[in-house]
């Protein structure tokens, strides 16, 4: 009998099977291992990847370029019988954060010819007072003040100006919203770009400047990043229109060939819609290099949850492309499809792709703001902490805006309509019926009418109240409600941690220097504090504390900020009083400095003739509560929960970039 051959005692048929198994095989091409499927999704999520990272690095360079200085205009060289008229309309209601420099700020332009015209609806409107006295200290200056809103639709802010815009005597204009700051040659500037051939508008990039809150952290984090980006990119395209209404200049006689200012009442994003139809007139819109200084002022969290879903619910309707790829031009969505897709092509791990991804989608938003705002961020812990939160709840806001399609604009109820248009939640339409019914009996009979079953509504009817009796008539109410529940204050106060945590890790820099030096600075701001807490300084020893450099406060908070415990009284007690912001600092000389403070307005309004109305405008409690009078609990209890972490970023960015207003206008700090 034949035996078998062995080798290395294992007979030769199972050495050779073992080889066989073991040895690699060959892999076959991404076609061969993967379905149609599969390759489309990857072919798609990496186009998106590198459109999103193209239209960032884009807007990198236009910004660089365009604001990288003001130029000067040819306009305002032109005498006033050459200069084309402008009509700036200014809409107000109520005051708005830093409103007096916002509104002077129109009154400053540097330009012949023009005129302003306030619109207010109300007559015992707080704005009112305002305005009547900038137009006495610029009596040089045309304008008027219109009381009163005439109804031509839904939309309030139509109908508060539309008097103003039939009245207006130039066919250009401008219309600013309340609480956008504007430079004094943006006007020049921006007739310049409409006198070019085939320029129908001239619209300016929003800037979010001044937060004082969480909420308005968030607003400025939104603005600054991720709408710049996009907002620059499309519009140096010009494939699309895409505007905000903060900052638009337009004629009067290319909007009267559509029904002028009043066919757009019936819409909520009139300021869309007003340059799309501009553009589909074959108009180009055209950018300045001004920037539109929006001051976000007290911003609470739901504001801005409310603020972002309100316009993403509108967007649902009027641009539903745009708001069906919008998650995937966020960071996270669009890092976990670009992970998918690189790993179907190169085999790369989606977490280390992921980890690329989000290091270098925040340094491009670094690099974009930095570049608008014309200044380095001194303080990359802060403004990365903020960064984050934002990026975090950028899918479940939207994903909240998308279920749903009521908004809250203006204490008002509004349900969206699929073509764009809106009515009052307040008024359904079966109710409407059964009260038309109610009112043709008598009282009697009515009332027994009411007890009864209500008549048969139609179709659309049916699905309008069932969608109101789904959604609450305040969803603004419903989220404060939200924020102030203890489990989700802890849950934001826990990820800050491990966001602080971290970061405080990656920037081991700002842990090191001079120890002595810090502690002659921190022995020194502490000395500076007390001492104006407890009023031991007389006016200009504290007016030149204030004026202190800001980099050798920041030293202080970049050293000492995250041994802080949460607790403003431990922190006093031991004699370490962090510089968070100017609202939380220790009870006791809060209170002594905000004191100060109000007597110190008081007398620069007494010597001083040129600021003579700031103090009536100051943030006082009852004009806080009888306009926006809703500095909830929501709002101070979810702060005291995250400042610690946010607060220095908040502090240093309270201010216009770029070029400051004048710094007599800290006085008038009045939260929207």
């Amino acid at each position: 009998m034949e035996l078998p051959d062995y080798h290395l005692g294992f007979p030769f048929s199972h050495t050779a099977a073992y080889a066989a198994v073991s040895s690699p095989q060959p892999l076959g091409s991404i076609w061969e291992r993967h379905s149609n499927l599969q390759l489309f999704g990857m072919f798609l999520s990496i186009f998106v990847w590198v459109f999103c990272l193209t239209a960032a690095l884009s807007a990198i360079i236009i910004s660089r370029v365009r604001y990288a200085g003001l130029k000067g205009s040819a306009s305002s060289r032109m005498s006033k019988d050459e200069a084309p008229g402008v009509s700036i309309i200014r809409p107000l209601r109520g005051v708005d954060c830093n409103m007096y420099e916002n509104l002077a700020s129109s009154f400053r332009q540097d330009y012949p010819r023009f005129e302003i015209i306030f619109s207010v609806a109300q007559p015992h409107d707080p704005a009112v007072a305002v305005v009547r006295d900038l137009m006495k200290k610029f009596p040089e200056v045309d304008a008027r003040l219109i009381i009163g809103d005439k109804d031509v639709g839904i939309n309030p802010k139509i109908n508060n100006m539309i008097q103003s815009y039939e009245t207006a005597k130039y066919d250009i204009v401008w219309v600013l919203d309340s609480n956008v700051y504007v430079d004094s040659g943006c006007m020049g500037r921006s007739v310049d770009k409409m006198m070019k051939p085939g320029v129908g508008l001239v619209h300016h990039l929003p800037f979010g400047a001044r937060p004082q809150t969480l909420g308005s952290e968030l607003e400025l984090m939104f603005m600054d990043t991720v709408h710049a980006k996009m907002y620059l990119f499309i519009n140096w395209t010009g494939l699309a229109s895409c505007v905000v209404g903060k900052s638009n200049l337009y004629r009067r006689s290319d909007l009267d060939k559509v029904g002028g200012m009043a066919a757009f009442g019936k819409f909520m994003a009139e300021d869309n819609l007003v340059a799309t139809a501009i553009f589909n007139m074959g108009y180009k819109h055209e950018m300045t290099g001004d920037l539109a200084y929006q001051s976000l002022g007290s911003m609470t969290p739901s504001d801005y949850f409310l603020r972002r879903a309100r316009w993403t619910r509108i967007r649902k309707y009027t641009v539903t492309a745009a708001t069906i790829v919008e998650p995937f031009i966020e960071m996270i969505g669009c890092g976990l499809v670009a992970s998918y897709a690189f790993n179907l092509l190169w085999n790369i791990h989606a977490l280390n792709f992921l980890a690329f991804h989000f290091v270098m989608w925040f340094l491009i938003d670094l690099s974009l703001f930095q570049a608008l705002s014309g200044e380095k961020v001194d303080n990359l812990r802060g403004f990365l902490m903020a960064w984050c939160l934002r990026e975090l709840t950028a899918l479940p806001l939207f994903a909240y805006a998308v279920a749903g399609s009521t908004v809250d604009w203006r204490d008002q109820s509004f349900y969206l309509l699929r073509d764009g248009t809106v009515k009052p939640v307040s008024e359904p339409v079966v109710a409407k019926a059964s009260k038309d019914n109610a009112s043709a009996s008598s009282s009697q009979s009515s009332k027994s009418a009411s007890d009864s079953a209500p008549p048969s509504p139609t179709t659309a009817a049916f699905w309008v109240n069932t969608m109101d009796t789904m959604v609450p008539q305040s969803t603004q109410a419903s989220l404060r409600k939200f924020f102030r529940h203890p489990v989700v204050i802890s849950i934001v106060r826990s990820t800050l941690a491990v966001i602080h945590f971290a970061v405080d890790i990656l920037i081991k820099s700002q842990r090191n220097g001079n120890q002595e030096e810090d502690d002659e600075i921190l022995e020194e701001s502490l000395a500076s504090e007390n001492a104006i807490g407890n009023g031991l300084l007389e006016k200009d020893e504290i007016v030149k504390l204030q004026q202190a450099p800001l980099k050798r406060i920041n030293k202080i908070n970049k050293r000492y900020g995250f041994e802080y415990d949460g607790d403003d009284s431990s922190a006093y007690e031991s004699d370490v009083v962090l510089r968070r912001s100017v609202r939380l600092k220790a009870p006791a000389g809060h209170k002594a400095y905000q004191q100060h403070q109000q007597q110190l307005s008081f007398e620069e309004s007494e010597n001083d003739d040129e600021y003579p109305v700031l103090n009536k405008y100051s943030n006082t409690k009852s004009e806080t509560e009888a306009e926006h009078g809703r500095r909830s609990t929501e709002e101070d209890e979810l702060s005291k929960a995250v400042e610690p972490y946010l607060s220095d970023s908040l502090s240093r960015r309270a201010r216009i970039r770029r070029r400051e207003i004048p710094a007599r206008s800290q006085f008038l700090t009045v939260a929207s």
